[in-house]
């Protein structure tokens, strides 16, 4: 990572810009915007999830790959609650490897899995790498022993979809797809063979019920086939339809309805589609900065917004993202601290928008977690920006979205740059607040307090009071 302090002024200039273009008033400091290091993770690929009380569990291999280790962060937590080290089969002087990504899949509540390929000496799985499954049902804190699940060759994307888990691996060969059972049996029928390219990269999401299966071959092609809700997704017949044929394009990643694919060939850029059940719609590019050094490009549905991350090397590795609902309209773009060691970006974010961009794969230890939080927009005025010395006037405001309780310090400039707190009062369930000040000539402005996990600090616009001398008579 470049330096803290380097990485933090990178942070709250674009902020400052994505505030200005969206109507927001963002000032600093914004320490909670700073990346931080998961000391004792593992640093190869990895993958995440929220869980629905916020709880955030990452998986990332270990250099040798004869581990796996489970990070969990608390909401706002700057680094791991709790560490799980999950062990690859090693008996009788056999020691297995994990190999592809660790993919962390949340079933239900305080439910999550891991899975992951071991290979080989795991005596039921007869020589050969297939999935594994380590279960925990108290929010990644602690997990089963290792349960072979699955006769898939290998582990690199997956699903939750009709109360299974669903894989996918990519060999040279063909595309593969398995539903794990939901208990500790292996499942002996083989995987399914959506299609028979060679394939490259591959990525999973459940659409109403059914799985979307998506990679690309080795000529840079993406395709995309679907089996509907109540298929068997382990027969390669429930994903004969074929969904997307997109040529020059490799494929970035899915989720939820939405595709998002770069080109392969000499024409840069990258471009997103979106799923209605039968096929997918038209392609809209991804209004991004001009240059063809753009990498690592990974998306993440979340409540209908699509978040797109993508980095720039040509810019000391800065992280950037972009968010639409449609395709049409675009967030201006939010950067982010430099990524220098990464392999991959991961965004694991909650239906908030809020979570961390994971920088799995990395080429030095400790791996690095980026928070991506909210913002809150607070806007005030005084009832009068100019009154008699000594009398007292109002100021009111507004914050949004409205976090009943939530802490609001009013502050006054007393130097450039240099503000102090005055009082402290609390936002109603509308998000109001008001407070009295001095008929005094002052600057004011007011500051929301921080979400963990959820909102970044909110910093007001400035209201000025001059106060007028009485009179001579």
């Amino acid at each position: 990572m470049l330096a803290a302090a380097l990485a933090l002024c990178t942070v709250l200039a674009a902020t400052r810009a994505l505030a200005a273009a969206g109507g927001l008033t963002v000032g600093d400091p914004q320490p909670e915007l700073t990346p931080f290091g998961l000391a004792g993770a593992g640093s190869g690929p990895g993958s995440g999830a929220v869980l629905p009380d916020g709880t955030i569990v990452l998986a990332s291999l270990s250099p040798t790959g004869t581990m796996a280790v489970v990070c969990v962060l608390s909401p706002g937590e700057r680094g791991c609650t709790s560490r799980t080290t999950l062990r690859a089969y090693a008996a009788h002087g056999d020691q297995d490897r994990f190999s592809g990504v660790p993919e962390v899949v949340a079933t239900e509540g305080t439910d999550v899995s891991v899975v992951v390929e071991d290979c080989c000496y795991i005596p039921v799985f007869s020589g050969v790498g297939e999935a594994v499954v380590f279960d925990s049902t108290n929010d990644g804190r602690s997990f089963s022993s290792e349960i072979p699940a699955g006769v898939i060759p290998g582990v690199d994307a997956a699903t939750f979809a009709s109360g299974v888990i669903v894989v996918a691996s990519s060999e040279s060969t063909s595309l593969n797809v398995q539903a794990l059972p939901s208990g500790p049996d292996v499942a002996l029928t083989a995987p399914a063979h959506p299609n028979g390219k060679g394939d490259g990269d591959t990525s999973l999401s459940t659409y109403d019920g059914g799985v979307l299966v998506a990679s690309d071959d080795t000529r840079g092609d993406t395709l995309v086939e679907f089996a509907p809700r109540g298929s068997n997704f382990n027969l390669t017949a429930s994903y004969r339809s074929r969904v997307g044929a997109f040529n020059g394009e490799d494929l970035a990643g899915l989720s939820g309805n939405a595709l998002l694919t770069y080109s392969s060939t000499a024409d840069p850029g990258a471009f997103l589609r979106f799923f209605n059940g039968k096929s997918f719609g038209r392609r809209y590019r991804v209004p991004v900065l001009a240059g063809d050094h753009l990498a690592y490009w990974s998306l993440q549905m979340t409540g209908g917004l699509v978040h797109v991350f993508f980095l720039d090397k040509t810019a000391g590795s800065a992280v950037y993202s972009e968010s639409t609902r449609n395709g049409l309209r675009w967030s201006q773009p939010a950067t982010y601290a430099p990524a220098v060691t990464a392999g991959a970006l991961v965004p694991v974010l909650g239906p908030s928008g809020s979570g961390v961009v994971f920088e799995a794969d990395a080429s030095t230890r400790p791996a690095v977690a980026q928070p991506v939080l909210n913002y809150q927009a607070v806007a005030i005025k005084l009832a009068r920006v100019r009154a008699p010395a000594g009398k007292r006037t109002t100021l009111t405001g507004q914050a949004r979205p409205a976090l009943h309780g939530q802490t609001v310090t009013l502050e006054r400039r007393i130097a450039a740059g240099q503000w102090s707190d005055i009082s402290a009062t609390v936002e109603s369930g509308s998000g109001k607040f008001s407070f009295t000040v001095p008929g005094v000539s002052y600057a004011y402005r007011v500051r929301v307090a921080y979400e963990p996990g959820y909102y970044l600090v909110g910093y007001s616009n400035t209201v000025s009071l001059t106060a007028l001398a009485p009179p001579k008579s």
